[in-house]
């Protein structure tokens, strides 16, 4: 019993200091995003030049540690981040690398990273050899084997389906920099890498954050850092941090009801839909009576861009864009405020985008007759539309002036953020 106060008080403990510490990593994009929402309100221009190498390398010190972060998000909220930097900046952005390391610090950081990645694809190895174990007796079945099994089946079935884009790793594992001296390793189309690395991040995933486990539209979301992080273990330490925070109730379906207790008082990805459907109704009320006459208040219709953050309904370039505007801003962790106004974080910014793609297509959605026609509409027609990520943005931050900031996601810490948190 003293054994289980214990682990439970070093959870406790641990939930905390995530707590902490997304805060003060939310609060210190704060000024900088709320300075970017004025600038907006100006009228200022929202295209801008990517943020610069000079930029970047500007921002660290002689011993590496990053001492102007303020330079980099704003870079990265003006016009994005080069696919050459993404590698880099994304981990400081998410959290994953501490702006504080030294050059020396950062490396052993990569190295303990490495090793705890490692240690998920041996358990996933673990589980996958008892399927072809004779077995005696449940009782001497590991107790995560059955839903290892069930997220290793779907996602064996949803790698291959998963569109890959050329970016950095293709372009290095075309150049043989990332490639073996194995000639059928050299032969490998770089598709099939990415298919491989895609399911060993997604398995370990499933280790690490057993509540969520594997749920489709997970694979679309580690595709886009897998193209622009060719180490894997820091891309699956990404995609970790990313899924650990805000958005990670998009992948919760039903936690008040069968969840288990580490995910209770957290939103599932229905209550979201719902906040969407609240931001439609205050933002544009004649287009949210028409989707109750359609029986579509509840917003399901917007369930994939939601799940997959628009990345099936934006072209390549707009979809690392828009990605860098929210990582910049803050917007996968938890709310904050800046001089008594909030600012980033809480997923707010997102579900702004998704309804501003919605209201800007207010006239085609008005014309639909009854649901199919609003579900094809936002399959097929969204996408035609070609949104660009900077156009998404400043109609998202104007409709949050409207809805005063509403649809602040309720987070509690995951195990895949406390395990970031001890790396």
């Amino acid at each position: 019993m003293a054994s289980e106060d214990s682990r439970a008080l070093k959870v406790a403990l641990a939930s905390a200091a995530v707590a902490s510490t997304g805060l003060a990593l939310a609060l210190a994009s704060a000024s900088v995003y709320a300075s970017y929402f004025a600038r907006d309100a100006r009228g200022g221009s929202m295209k801008k030049k990517k943020l610069a190498h000079e930029t970047w390398y500007a921002a660290t010190d002689q011993d590496g540690r990053i001492a102007s972060l303020a330079e980099v998000r704003k870079g990265a909220l003006d016009g994005g981040i080069p696919h050459s930097l993404r590698a880099e900046v994304w981990p400081v952005l998410l959290g994953v690398r501490k702006c504080s390391n030294t050059s020396v610090e950062h490396e052993q950081g990569k190295r303990s990273r490495r090793e705890q990645y490692g240690e998920f694809l041996r358990r996933c190895a673990e589980l996958e050899g008892w399927l072809t174990k004779p077995v005696k007796g449940l009782a001497n079945l590991p107790s995560d084997l059955a839903s290892f099994t069930e997220a290793s089946r779907i996602i064996a079935a949803d790698a291959p389906r998963t569109t890959f884009t050329y970016g950095t790793f293709a372009r290095d594992w075309e150049s043989g920099i990332l490639s073996g001296d194995d000639e059928d390793e050299l032969k490998m189309e770089w598709r099939l890498a990415q298919r491989q690395r895609l399911t060993r991040i997604l398995e370990a995933y499933a280790i690490l954050d057993p509540v969520i486990g594997y749920t489709q539209g997970m694979n679309d979301l580690a595709a886009v850092f897998l193209r622009d992080i060719s180490n894997e273990s820091e891309a699956f330490w990404c995609f970790a941090k990313f899924m650990g925070g805000s958005y990670r109730c998009h992948f919760l379906i039903n936690p008040h009801e069968s969840a288990p207790s580490a995910s209770k008082g957290q939103e599932g990805v229905s209550d979201r839909l719902r906040v969407l459907s609240e931001i439609i109704r205050i933002a544009d009320p004649p287009l949210h009576k028409h989707l109750k006459f359609l029986n579509a208040q509840e917003c399901m219709f917007a369930f994939r861009p939601v799940v997959v953050l628009m990345s099936r309904e934006l072209a390549d370039a707009e979809i690392g864009l828009l990605w860098d505007m929210l990582i910049a801003g803050g917007d996968h962790e938890p709310t904050s405020r800046a001089n008594g106004t909030l600012a980033g974080g809480g997923a707010r910014l997102f579900l702004h985008v998704v309804a501003a793609a919605l209201v800007s297509m207010r006239s085609q959605v008005m014309a639909c007759k009854k649901n199919d026609d609003l579900m094809q509409l936002v399959a097929r027609k969204l996408p035609a539309r070609k949104f660009t990520a900077h156009e998404l943005v400043r109609k998202a931050m104007d409709l949050m002036k409207t809805t005063k900031g509403l649809g602040e996601a309720i987070e509690v810490a995951s195990r895949a953020s406390i395990a970031l948190e001890g790396l």
